[in-house]
């Protein structure tokens, strides 16, 4: 015993009272911790039975009359029925009442206001979580073309908007405003803003391919942008110098990680300056992808 009560001694600095309390307490700690798992299964290993009581209860069961109670009485359920419906048009509620769960509808209701069409009936498995067996169910019911025909053409407000409104408005995207970008239809206050905080965090677009890297920004809108806003083939991004940026710098621009951006400042301590922006490619850490969206943004002089 004396050696534990020594090694309790050393390690905690405890008096002779406090090493005698010490000892006491473990174990106890130990039971109490170990107690309340080996009693619970203690408890569900008993072989409980209770045959008076069942035989009350299943005699009352017996004579019990079940009242038929509909399906829209249960909360969140609503009973099925089928119509024909045109999923660019139906309401949430029209579409709860075809089957479908409160969550497909919403979405196939947010799909419709950012501007997004169903042109043939497989267009409704684009909706994420969507249940199969219930489109196979309605699939006579929608009120759309099982197969896209080229000559036919479905009524588009963004296209009509664009013949009507903006078909000789042309603008540049690198240098268009959040008041100018709203006026594409599906573009609101908060994808303007993203879009030109991007922009500047980029050095601007040389690629059309690059507005589907702004958040949120669905593709259909990007085409829509792209009917009447261009980015010019001669547009030089802002660039960043390699040789004299400091690390905060060079991260904080969208294409370039922070492990990038550490080892660019090491090759430059390492090897000196960057002769050549195409350089970069020395650097293990990067794919060659990634080389190539980057060079057009960095330079090795002012």
């Amino acid at each position: 015993m004396n050696p534990v009560r020594k090694w309790i001694r050393d390690i905690f600095g405890f008096s002779g009272n406090e090493i005698n309390g010490f000892l006491i307490l473990i174990p106890l700690m130990i039971l109490l911790i170990f107690s309340e798992p080996v009693y619970h299964r203690w408890v569900a290993n008993q072989d409980r039975q209770y045959p008076e009581d069942v035989k009350k209860l299943d005699s009352l069961l017996a004579g019990w009359d079940y009242p038929a109670t509909p399906a829209q009485e249960k909360p969140g359920i609503q009973e099925a029925a089928l119509f024909g419906f045109d999923p660019n048009t139906a309401t949430v509620e029209e579409l709860r009442r075809l089957g479908f769960s409160s969550i497909s509808a919403t979405r196939i209701a947010t799909y419709r206001h950012k501007g997004g069409v169903f042109t043939v009936k497989s267009d409704l498995l684009k909706i994420y979580g969507l249940d199969s067996t219930l489109y196979q169910q309605l699939y006579s019911f929608i009120k759309l073309p099982s197969r896209r025909l080229q000559q036919e053409k479905r009524h588009d407000p963004a296209r009509e908007w664009f013949k009507k409104e903006r078909v000789d408005k042309t603008f540049d995207i690198n240098t268009a405003d959040t008041i100018l970008l709203k006026t594409v239809y599906g573009i609101g206050s908060i994808l303007a803003a993203r879009i030109v905080k991007f922009r500047e965090a980029l050095g601007g677009f040389v690629k059309p391919d690059q507005l589907n890297e702004v958040y949120g920004l669905d593709s259909v809108v990007v085409q829509r942008l792209l009917m009447v806003g261009v980015i010019k083939p001669d547009f030089i991004p802002e660039k960043i110098n390699i040789n004299t940026a400091d690390e905060k710098k060079l991260s904080g621009h969208p294409y370039i990680r922070k492990k990038i951006a550490g080892a660019l400042i090491r090759y430059r301590f390492q090897h000196g300056d960057f002769m050549d922006a195409r350089d970069i490619k020395n650097l293990s850490i990067m794919r060659p992808d990634e080389v190539e969206r980057l060079l057009p943004y960095i330079t090795v002089k002012d």
